[in-house]
This record gives structure tokens, sequence and C-alpha cells, in this order.
């Protein structure tokens, strides 16, 4: 039986790609790297910065926590703000609230980011935990499902996970939390094939709609 879901934040809860693209563009400009081609800003969502700044473009370690700086301070100042839930997001939280079910985060956004974030288009409050990575960005995906499923008092086959890239689905499969994959994020899509993962998710969610009967069918 669940009674818990865990949901992830970037392409999940909220629509944040207009905050992170520009917290990129920012940081790109300040590292004097023109070359980066934009079709490529959708790999930033999910990943964190200085993992993406590696990996996407190609930085040392040291010039990606560089750029990680710069993208921080757009966001925490801009970045934050450019954003909105999902339409019918805020009105799923609270069904799944009175419902009885207990509510996190797991998110690979810095703690103080993330909170700020769901602070900001008031849903924090919706949640019982909470679990970003910290400065030294060291978390991974299922370090921070782990730390929301102890915060929350729970075993992992009574909590799902919510979220919509591949990270998610591996992060929660190395927890051994079930999975709901949601396409209108940034990862997947109605085209994604999930053989490739261990593990099938329970559902597949086109819209908040499909991901609210979805869970419908479970009993908190």
């Amino acid at each position: 039986m669940k009674k818990g879901i865990i949901f992830d934040l970037d392409g999940t809860l909220l629509d944040t790609s207009e905050g992170i693209f520009n917290s990129v563009r920012y940081a790109l400009h300040n590292m004097n790297v023109h070359d980066f081609h934009e079709e490529r800003l959708r790999e930033f969502v999910g990943p964190s910065p200085i993992k993406a700044y590696q990996e996407i473009i190609g930085l040392s370690e040291t010039a990606a926590r560089e750029a990680t700086t710069f993208h921080r301070a757009y966001g925490k100042e801009k970045g934050i703000y450019q954003a909105e839930p999902y339409l019918g997001m805020t009105e799923l939280l609270s069904e799944l609230k009175e419902k009885g079910y207990k509510l996190g985060v797991a998110t690979l956004k810095r703690q103080d980011i993330a909170e700020e974030i769901l602070e900001n288009f008031e849903i924090a409050s919706c949640f019982d935990k909470i679990v970003g990575i910290d400065f030294d960005e060291k978390l991974t995906k299922t370090d921070t499902i782990n730390l929301v499923l102890q915060g929350l008092d729970l075993k992992n086959e009574e909590a799902l996970m919510i979220g919509d890239t591949k990270g998610d689905f591996q992060g929660a499969n190395n927890a051994g939390v079930d999975f709901i994959a949601v396409t209108y994020g940034f990862g997947f899509n109605q085209d994604t094939d999930y053989s490739t993962f261990v593990k099938q998710p329970l559902g597949i969610a086109n819209n908040t709609l499909e991901l609210k009967e979805i869970i419908s069918k479970l009993s908190p």
C-alpha cells in the first residue's frame, strides 16, 4: 500500500525551463563560451549544474564550478521567478494531501533554491519533506529520494516517485521505489522506450489529469 508520493521538481511540478535556460545563457556569456548550440539547453534540466557544465559543455571541474556560480547567481535573483506550475498541479497536490498521502520533493536543485522556488509558487506547504542537494553538490538522485523516505518515515515499498527524466527513473529504481513517468516535462515523451529500464513504470502520464487518474488507482 502506497503511503507517500515523491515528486521531482523541474519538469514534473514546475515548468522551470525559462529560468534554467536563461541561467545557462548568463553563465556561458560570463565564461566566454560562445559556440554553444541552444538546442542542447534542455539537457541542463535535471542534472546538477556542475555535472551538466562538465558533460555538456566540456568544462573542467574548476571551470564548471565557476560557471555554476554564475548560473546560481542568475537563478537566485531572477531564474526562480521564471517558472510556473503545470496546469492542475496545485489542485492535485491539495487533493493528495486531503487523501492522507505524505508528500515529498527529491530534486537536484540546491536545497535553498528548491525551497525558495516552491515557496514563491506557494506550494511548499503541500510537502512534508523537501530534499535538494547540498553546496558540495555530491548527492545523487538516489540519495535525495532516500533522504525523503527517511524524512517521511516510509519504507521504499510504501512510496512512489514521479518524474520526467531517465535520471529520475534510475534514481527511483536504485532506491527501490516504484515510479510514474510524466511526458509533459523535459526528458520522456510519448515515444520513449521503457524496455531498457530494469523495472517498468507503474504508469505513464501525459498531463496532470492522467497523473491523477493513475494515482487514484492506488490507496493511501
